[in-house]
C-alpha cells in the first residue's frame, strides 16, 4: 500500500479514515485477537485506520496500530501536514502505539512494527512484534506504579 503526502493529509483532513476501538476491563483481560483481526482486515483492503485496545482504569492505558506516513498519531493532523505535503508516493506504515502518563514524559511512545505489505507478507511475526511492544509498555507503566505505590509507604 503506497501514497503520497498529500493523498494522506487529504485523508486525515477528510477524516476517511477509520478508528476502531476495543476494550479491555483490566490487564489481565487483554486480547489481542480482536485487534489483529481488525488489523489484518483493514490493510488486506487498504484502509488507513486507528484500531486501538483501551484497558480500563484510574487512568486507562491505550494501546494502538495505526497506519500512518510518519511516526505521529494519526489524530496530529496538522504536525503530520507540515512534514509530508508534497512527499512523493511511499510505503504506508503501521505504527504501535501506547499512550498512558507513566509510559513517557510526553504520556506517549510510537514505534514502527512494520510496513503494511511486510505485514500483509507475515502477519504473525508482525503480531508478535505488536504484542512484544504493548507487553513492555505496561511492564513500564506496572513498574513506575509499583515504584510509586512503595515511595508512598515509605513516606507513611
Amino acid at each position: 500500500m503506497q501514497m503520497t503526502g498529500n493523498d494522506f493529509i487529504a485523508a486525515l483532513k477528510d477524516e476517511t479514515y477509520e478508528i476502531k476501538s476495543f476494550t479491555a476491563a483490566d490487564q489481565a483481560t487483554i486480547n489481542l485477537d480482536d485487534l489483529f483481526g481488525y488489523v489484518e482486515q483493514a490493510t488486506s483492503q487498504e484502509k488507513l485506520f486507528s484500531a486501538e485496545l483501551l484497558i480500563s482504569g484510574d487512568e486507562p492505558i491505550s494501546l494502538r496500530v495505526e497506519t500512518g506516513l510518519v511516526n505521529l498519531p494519526i489524530r496530529y493532523t496538522n504536525a503530520i501536514s507540515k512534514i509530508v505535503i508534497n512527499d512523493p508516493e511511499t510505503e504506508v506504515t503501521l505504527y504501535m502505539v501506547a499512550e498512558h502518563p507513566l509510559v513517557t514524559k510526553s504520556g506517549l511512545r510510537i514505534e514502527t512494527a512494520a510496513t503494511v505489505a511486510a505485514f500483509a507478507d507475515d502477519p504473525e511475526s508482525v503480531e508478535s512484534k505488536i504484542a512484544t511492544f504493548f507487553d513492555k509498555e505496561l511492564q513500564t507503566i506496572n513498574e513506575a506504579v509499583a515504584a510509586a505505590e512503595s515511595d508512598e509507604s515509605e513516606a507513611d
